[in-house]
This record gives structure tokens, sequence and C-alpha cells, in this order.
């Protein structure tokens, strides 16, 4: 128990440290991976229900962050 402060405050300091060092764009993709992979994990690791509705909304969001990323690579390419 006494070890536990420091063990959850390091990847806290470790993350703030980063983002230092990122763009706001590129930290609001990775935002986006600690919710898909919780998602992934409960469809098939914890067998939750999986509706054609979640579908449907999940491929919404991930197509938005797929063009947003395209639109961006595009608008860096350009001289």
């Amino acid at each position: 128990m006494i070890g536990a402060g420091v063990v959850t405050s390091l990847p806290l300091l470790w993350f703030a440290a980063a983002v230092k060092r990122l763009n706001l764009s590129t930290i609001g993709i990775l935002q986006y991976l600690a919710p898909s992979i919780a998602f992934i994990l409960g469809v098939f690791v914890y067998k939750e229900a999986f509706t054609h509705h979640n579908l449907i909304t999940f491929g919404c969001i991930w197509v938005g962050v797929i063009l947003y990323v395209w639109e961006s690579m595009l608008k860096n390419q350009r001289p």
C-alpha cells in the first residue's frame, strides 16, 4: 500500500511529459484508443452484447477519425 501512490502517479507524470511534446490533434486521435480497446475487450473477451446499432455507431466514429487523419496527412504533404 505504501508504494501504491507512486505506482499510480508515475504513468500519469510520464503521460503529462509526453503530452507537452505532441500536437493537440495527435493527442486527440490517441484518446480514441483507450475507449476502443475497452470496447473490443468488452465484446470479445467479456462477451458483451454487440448490436447492429453499436456497429453503426462505432463505424461512424472511426470513419470520422480516419477522415480527419487522412485530411491532416494531405494538408501536411502540400507545399
